[in-house]
């Protein structure tokens, strides 16, 4: 079966944040773009040490990929708001970080089985004209604990203005998904509900989060 990665986005691993924080007042709003999608966030400063900081980021996109041997053509679209708590050990740029998400997506499957070879669906194989086009849609809507760490780096630390940059590196860890499977040919629901747990088998729990970017605050 043919795999295919369509162009809607350069990449997933890199996340780019402007974040726009008020000194004086403590809060701040961060405007960016990146692995988790589209994102707003409000920003307030707790004391020098913590921050506190919620938003939510969002995404439609495309991409190819294998679950259980079979290539899927698939559709993500996803609205995550989080809530994180910065704590600065030193009171510096470094910085570690604890919160939560709501894990709110959807990945829709299509697979289109080639003419001439065969493929297994739960306990049995079938060939392309028994399978027709297998659909499927994997769904998450679940708390996800974050873990990370990162840095902010101002050229004028602790002046206003200040420009600089921001990084973050953590994960994600999301429960199991929901996961349905039909075909247009005359695979037996049976089988396509144990392909269904196979694929669910094949997803990661693990959602990496990689953010860098500009700052700016005043």
């Amino acid at each position: 079966m043919k795999r295919k990665m369509l162009p809607v986005i350069a990449a997933l691993g890199t996340t780019i944040t402007i974040p726009l924080a008020f000194a004086e007042s403590g809060f701040g709003v961060n405007v960016g773009l990146g692995t988790l999608g589209v994102g707003v966030e409000a920003r307030k400063a707790l004391s020098p040490a913590f921050d506190l900081r919620f938003g939510i980021s969002g995404m439609a996109y495309s991409f190819s990929s294998t679950y259980d041997h079979v290539d899927y053509d698939v559709d993500q679209g996803q609205a995550i708001p989080t809530l994180m708590l910065d704590w600065r050990p030193l009171q510096g740029g470094f910085r570690l970080t604890a919160g939560a998400a709501y894990y709110n997506s959807v990945l829709n499957l299509k697979a289109t089985p080639e003419v001439g070879y065969s493929y297994t669906i739960g306990n049995n194989v079938y060939t392309q004209p028994a399978i027709g086009t297998l659909n499927g849609k994997v769904s998450y809507h679940t708390g996800a604990p974050y873990l990370g760490f990162g840095w902010d780096f101002f050229h004028r630390p602790g002046r206003s203005p200040s420009i600089g940059m921001a990084l973050d590196v953590g994960a994600l860890y999301r429960n199991r998904a929901d996961v349905r499977l039909a075909s247009t040919g005359t695979v037996p629901q049976s089988d396509l509900d144990l392909e269904a747990q196979n694929v669910r088998g094949d997803l990661s729990k693990f959602v990496p989060v990689v953010a860098i970017g500009a700052s700016f605050r005043f």
